[in-house]
């Protein structure tokens, strides 16, 4: 598809996601409007309900004569806990008795340090309307308790129906606001002169809709109906369309009123959640677009992929084809290698076998003869020809590392702990290792590490390692060389490591051929590595080599974990 195409669909899709949008929160908005309507006349019920529910209560109780007896004797012992079971059983805030003069004689909250008992409210519309023989209704905050409620007042006659005193029942209505909280609405109740009486949100009761003139602040002021408070405006806009701003956010408004008390329901639904309601179902849609366009889309990727997995078949066939010949040739150059090597191998054994033979009893007989001088001279071991008796042993010496060419076999297997074996091979090293300049660290598992294995070859093999390690460090300014016995997982293993010059290069096959050395003529014939990595096979272990981090080279010798103890 071409630039030009795509900037198309994109614009027309772009068109219709503003119209679905538009559209749709227009439609929400007038559902929403109609449900709020008719959830604000549901409020508006409730309030009624709560207000009418205990109308009656101050005339049933102004009619008991207990109650005219203590406005006539002013004697309210007998009133007081009866005006404490009818607020218990009617479940109001209080309820209370004042005589003429507004002074409480008697109230249901006797007890307590907010007693109303003793307080005058002459200044209570309340009490002027029951004076005037009328039910007097009234909501105010308390002077005493300083909480809000309804109070209901009547007034109490005598038996010729003379008004002697006056019977006020405050409602608390906090029980309604806190319902709203846990509706999650918004909700305002205001009275005529627009004071907000109750609110779902806490911080909008008792705050104005627009500022109260001087003349209704004097009012509400002498009938001391809001206390201290000092009911600021909210910041509340009516917009042309009956739409309202309310702190910032714009709603959807539907009211209802109370025509009993002449207030007014506002309840309010924010636009900011139709908005998002409608911006979820055009990204549901947008959705539901784009997985059809890339199905489409995909359905021609997936037919031009299989005719393009045809022309690829014979390409992967010929590539796999390569890299099967590839991986024959290099099987078959390491076969090739491995039976020169054995072949070597085999060579070098028939040679051992031979040189071992004519050389062992010459040898033998040499070091006779120069036992015997030694004797007869009375002199002491290598005493008579020191150099003669150094050249016996190095040809000894040699003609036993050839003799391991010629008796191959690992014999009689025991459980042996490897620590023994590597203190032993450090014995048999001891006189090559001069303690004033070179430094043989042991580092051993605290526990035993058994091996099953033939324990002098083992030996053998580490005498090989600790040996080249010393002759490594030989022209060293630091000469240290470190042999670790530890275990891991299935295998143990012994670590040999030196400061020398390292593997300068070369693999640990190139170093376990045979002949191969880096000592001077005469030093060594390079067989010690090629003896150790057969006894290491043989016994189905392992030599690894590597660089050391911290200089010089290292050697690992691993065997298989025997679970028998030693």
């Amino acid at each position: 598809m071409s630039q030009r195409r795509i900037l198309v669909v994109l614009v027309l899709i772009l068109v219709a996601s503003v119209t679905s949008y538009v559209t749709l929160t227009q439609y929400l908005s007038r559902q929403e409007a109609l449900q709020t309507q008719k959830r604000a006349a549901f409020f508006a019920q409730t309030i009624d309900d709560a207000l009418r529910r205990l109308n009656h209560l101050p005339f049933v109780i102004a009619e008991n004569p207990v109650v005219v007896d203590a406005l006539e004797t002013k004697d309210a012992t007998t009133l007081n806990p009866l005006l404490k079971t009818f607020a218990t059983r009617a479940n109001a805030s209080q309820v209370f008795l004042m005589d003429l003069e507004g002074r409480t004689l008697s109230a249901s909250n006797y007890e307590t340090p907010e007693s109303f008992v003793g307080k005058f409210y002459t200044f209570r519309p309340y009490f002027k309307d029951a004076i005037a023989g009328r039910t007097g209704q009234l909501f105010a905050i308390g002077v005493t308790t300083g909480e809000p409620g309804y109070f209901v007042s009547e007034p109490v006659r005598n038996s010729e129906g003379i008004i002697i005193g006056v019977m006020v029942v405050k409602i608390d209505l906090g029980g309604l606001a806190r319902s709203w909280q846990a509706s999650g609405e918004r909700i305002l109740v205001t009275n005529s002169q627009g004071v907000v009486l109750l609110a779902s949100k806490e911080s909008d009761q008792f705050k104005t809709l627009q500022p109260l003139s001087e003349a209704a602040r004097s009012e509400m002021a002498n009938f001391r109906l809001f206390g201290d408070r000092p009911l600021l405006p909210l910041d509340w806009q009516v917009q042309d369309d009956g739409r309202v701003t309310l702190d910032g956010d714009e709603h959807i408004l539907a009211q209802a009123s109370i025509e009993q008390e002449g207030w007014t329901v506002h309840l309010l639904t924010s636009l900011s959640g139709i908005r998002q309601r409608t911006a979820l179902a055009v990204v549901g849609i947008l959705a539901v677009l784009f997985a059809i366009i890339l199905a489409v889309t995909g359905f021609r990727s997936a037919r031009l992929k299989q005719a393009l997995a045809k022309s690829d078949a014979d390409r992967i066939r010929l590539t796999n084809e390569v890299n099967v010949r590839r991986v024959a040739e290099t099987k078959l150059k390491a076969a090739k290698d491995e039976l020169a090597r054995s072949s070597r191998l085999a060579a070098l054994g028939q040679l051992s076998a031979s040189i071992t033979h004519e050389l062992g009893q010459p040898i033998a007989a040499m070091r006779n003869y120069l036992t015997a001088q030694e004797l007869a001279n009375g002199a002491a071991p290598g005493g008579v020809n020191a150099q003669l008796t150094g050249l016996v042993d190095r040809m000894q010496n040699i003609n036993n590392q050839l003799r391991f060419f010629s008796t191959p076999g690992v014999g009689e297997n025991t459980v042996f702990d490897l620590r023994n074996a590597a203190d032993a091979a450090c014995e048999l090293v001891s006189h090559g290792v001069n303690p004033e300049n070179t430094s043989l660290n042991k580092r051993y598992s605290e526990t035993p590490v058994p091996v099953s294995a033939n324990k002098q070859r083992v030996e053998q093999v580490l005498v090989n390692l600790l040996r080249n390690a010393i002759d490594a460090v030989a022209d060293q300014d630091l000469r240290e060389i470190t042999i670790e016995v530890d275990k891991e997982d299935a295998r143990a293993f012994v670590r040999i490591s030196d400061t020398g010059p390292g593997l300068e290069g070369r693999t640990l096959s190139q170093l376990q051929e045979p002949f191969m050395t880096t000592k001077s003529s005469g030093e060594g014939m390079g067989l010690g590595l090629a003896i150790s990595s057969q006894i290491a096979s043989d016994l189905d272990g392992a030599i690894e080599a590597e660089e050391n981090p911290e200089g010089g080279a290292r050697f690992t010798f691993a065997l298989p974990r025997s679970g028998e103890a030693p």
